[in-house]
């Protein structure tokens, strides 16, 4: 019987049957004639009370189906730890894409962000993702308590889905737009499907990013714009856009690195697609 315990949790395997007894830790299963345990922390929180919960809650569950994962065995001990959560993440998984909006409660905080409780858009499945500190907010922040604390009500945005590993990675501040972005799409109209990034060194990004520009086959001429320094930076890469703007002899450029935004005019008779892959060459020079 422990060899076939051994087998599911190598497989992650999911164990189905029925709760057999409870106590204040967490519910009694029979895994094939093995006494199994799983923890309250790792039951489907949906099953008791958000707050305080009495025995004769815990003993109603007695009875119930469960589906659960085993995430420890300890054969010298006779430990055998199951997780129910652990299945709803896998099922939770399986139904989100990147881009969907869930909305969650935090459960808890830490150094590097924020644990949320999420359902699924359809609101049958559930499970815990993570909102890393800086998918938090646009501002740097010091904590993720600077933003949301156990218990806050959000809506977040899934930016990465670990069906293997069972990581489920969301975004707050992707809900909003980046504000720098915003203010300067009123002052040099961006192209941001052609968003582009490297790391980069201020100042001699913009130098070497204009030299690269130069030698590229077909651009006539590189000249400096405007230029606007902000007040944040938002990142310390060099991010790169095509403006929208219409330009009888070329394109604008808009390159951001930190808090310093250049515009760069490139003349050139080259076609949108021709300075989109000219832009991408000089950028993998640059990384």
């Amino acid at each position: 019987a422990w060899e076939n315990v051994l087998e599911m949790q190598k497989n992650g395997t999911t164990w189905t049957g029925k709760i057999t007894a409870v106590n204040r830790g967490g519910v009694v299963v029979d895994v094939n004639g093995l006494r199994g345990f799983i923890p309250m922390s790792r039951l489907d929180p949906g099953r008791l009370p958000k707050t305080d919960f009495s025995m004769q809650d815990l003993e109603g569950l007695v009875g119930q189906a469960v589906s659960a994962k085993v995430i420890q065995v300890n054969i010298p001990s006779r430990q055998l730890v199951l997780s129910e959560q652990a299945t709803m993440v896998e099922q939770l998984a399986a139904s989100l894409q990147t881009g969907d909006v869930v909305e969650g409660i935090v459960t808890r905080t830490t150094d590097y962000g924020a644990f949320v409780s999420l359902r699924s858009p359809d609101g049958n499945l559930h499970g815990a993702g993570l909102i890393h500190i800086s998918e938090l907010s646009w501002d740097k922040i010091m904590t993720p308590e600077d933003v949301v604390q156990p218990g806050s009500l959000v809506n977040c945005k899934v930016i990465k889905v670990d069906k293997e590993k069972l990581h489920i990675n969301l975004s707050l501040k992707q809900m909003e737009g980046d504000p720098l972005l915003e203010n300067l799409d009123g002052l040099l109209p961006l192209d941001t499907s052609s968003v582009t990034s490297v790391p980069a060194n201020l100042p001699a990004a913009i130098e070497d990013l204009c030299a690269a520009l130069a030698a590229e086959p077909g651009v006539e001429g590189v000249d400096i714009g405007r230029q606007v320094e902000e007040k944040r930076a938002v990142s310390q890469d060099l991010e790169l856009w095509i403006s929208k703007e219409v330009v009888k002899d070329g394109y604008n450029l808009v390159v951001r690195t930190g808090r310093l935004v250049q515009e760069i005019h490139v003349t050139t008779d080259l076609p949108s697609e021709g300075m989109k892959e000219s832009v991408q060459r000089v950028l993998r020079q640059l990384v």
